[in-house]
């Protein structure tokens, strides 16, 4: 089998924005204190907070309704063809209609062995990538990357374009915005057991890539043109909004094809996946929360988390009753010059003069401002802060979550820097890598 420049498309390439994602349309059974034998529909809700449920008319309702209406229906298991049973909760039945959703947070038919894995993406970025071909024209939509003895390609959807863009975003909608495709490095078939574990790190990554939770509802192997496997999981989705984070301004699409390798390959590891998945939550929380007092707690709580990570469990810098007993700014400063960035107050980041004169630099001023808003005080000691010099605060803290979990996944390519340029194409090389390319000119 080989991989061709034509565009991977959905199955469900026809849906609109919002529109549920049809699992099953046919008879299935329902198992309770009574069987009840139905025909309707399962399908999966893309909204936050994304669900699956079913809706069906039971067979001969007029001979069982009495059994039905004295049975205490709450708890029960579906079977529906091509999958396992999956447990289930009653909402309503009326009339000869039932309704009900599923409560697994993951369905699935049984493992297989199979060519390749077909997965759709729910509100992705549109990021810069390789020339595809689509019916008889070319577009640039397509990243490509490793994980570990597998092959990921993921395409943009021919119609997410910026009609369709700005669509999402008046109606902070959802819709599938890429579809990917999983194959063996060797292009050999192989078995769908670790699938899901891939496909919840690729999530993962494109949600520190996008600023928001990235949603891969469902995957479908295929062997020889025939599907051999489906599966259906709930995770957590952002409805659409454009966020401006470290990705933002990169064009260069061998950037995020290196990122999302390394970030995947990190994810493997048990302690790292819990870890970052935590952090990266904290993180699109600081994003897009609209309190700015909540931002900048969760953004002094990851740099707290981060620090740990890297001083204590990484390299081993300080042990944990030393970590303890440090105060939290002095453990964020040593972690930065671990990370050799760079945390002297950007010329470029507007302040007023009373924080530019008290503050020598970032560290100071986000734990000045996470302690104002964690103690507030009647008294009005202390410096004042205006709108602008709170959101700069969060976006500086911010700058500092992205590189941290960049030098932790050894990422060397480019950036957005806030504090440089908002253009399509303004990037940064991250500063360690920077300083080793620079020692390199030195050398030579």
């Amino acid at each position: 089998m080989n991989i061709t420049n034509e565009s991977i498309v959905s199955i469900y390439n026809e849906n609109k924005i919002n529109e549920e994602l049809v699992i099953y349309n046919g008879k299935f059974q329902i198992y309770s204190q009574i069987n009840i034998k139905c025909e309707g529909s399962v399908y999966y809700n893309i909204v936050d907070p994304v669900s699956i449920v079913f809706k069906a008319r039971i067979y001969k309702y007029s001979e069982i309704c009495n059994d039905i209406e004295e049975a205490t229906l709450g708890s029960m298991v579906i079977e529906i063809s091509g999958y396992k049973l999956m447990n289930a909760e009653l909402l309503q039945i009326k009339n000869d209609e039932i309704y009900g959703y599923i409560s697994d947070v993951s369905i699935k038919s049984k493992d297989n062995v199979v060519d390749y894995v077909q997965f759709d993406i729910i509100n992705m970025d549109k990021f810069p990538g390789k020339l595809v071909n689509h019916n008889d024209v070319v577009y640039a939509g397509r990243i490509e990357f490793k994980i570990d003895n597998y092959i990921v390609i993921i395409d943009k959807s021919y119609e997410y374009n910026k009609s369709l863009h700005n669509k999402l975003v008046s109606k902070s909608g959802s819709v599938i915005t890429h579809t990917g495709r999983i194959y063996k490095n060797t292009m050999e078939p192989f078995k769908t057991k670790n699938i899901e574990s891939i496909l919840y790190r690729i999530s993962s990554t494109f949600s520190f890539c996008c600023g928001r939770h990235i949603n891969i509802p469902n995957a479908f192997g295929y062997r020889k043109g025939i599907n051999l496997y489906r599966s259906w999981r709930k995770m957590y989705s952002s409805d659409y909004k454009f966020v401006f984070n470290w990705t933002s301004t990169i064009s260069n699409y061998h950037n995020l094809e290196k990122f999302a390798s390394l970030m995947c390959k990190k994810l493997e590891d048990t302690y790292y996946y819990e870890t970052i998945i935590g952090i990266i939550d904290w993180y699109i929380e600081a994003l897009n929360g609209i309190n700015l007092g909540n931002n900048i707690i969760s953004i002094q709580t990851v740099l707290e988390m981060l620090s740990y990570v890297l001083l204590v469990e990484t390299d081993f810098l300080l042990t944990k009753s030393e970590f303890d007993t440090r105060p939290a700014n002095q453990n964020i400063r040593l972690l930065l010059n671990e990370c050799e960035i760079d945390y002297t107050m950007p010329r470029t980041m507007k302040t007023s003069e009373a924080i530019s004169d008290k503050f020598e630099d970032g560290v100071d001023l986000i734990t000045y401002y996470r302690n104002m808003v964690v103690h507030p005080s009647k008294a009005k000691r202390g410096t004042h802060l205006s709108f602008e010099d709170m959101w700069n605060i969060i976006l500086l803290g911010i700058n500092y979550i992205e590189l941290v979990i960049l030098y932790i996944i050894n990422y060397k390519g480019e950036y957005t820097n806030r504090f440089i340029g908002i253009s399509f194409g303004d990037v940064e090389i991250v500063p360690w890598s920077k300083k080793n390319n620079f020692q390199k000119s030195i050398d030579n």
